[in-house]
């Protein structure tokens, strides 16, 4: 994964769950608005565990080739 991609896919990441994170704490519950931020919330978290999972695995595969 390029550094780049991953800096802007965090950054992407980090916007949806504050911009979601604000608005879940000023919407009513059980709402179709309530639904879609929550689930754009969960969105975000899913997109920030694949890039820091992606950033291991690349530090670790570079480590071990290197060291070899």
């Amino acid at each position: 994964m390029s550094s780049q991609i991953g800096r802007m896919a965090l950054s992407w990441s980090a916007f949806l769950v504050l911009a979601s994170g604000v608005l879940l704490l000023t919407l009513t519950p059980g709402t179709p608005e309530f639904v879609v931020t929550l689930f754009t919330l969960c969105l975000g978290l899913l997109l920030g565990l694949v890039v820091v999972v992606g950033v291991v695995i690349t530090r670790r595969r570079e480590k071990r080739e290197g060291g070899s």
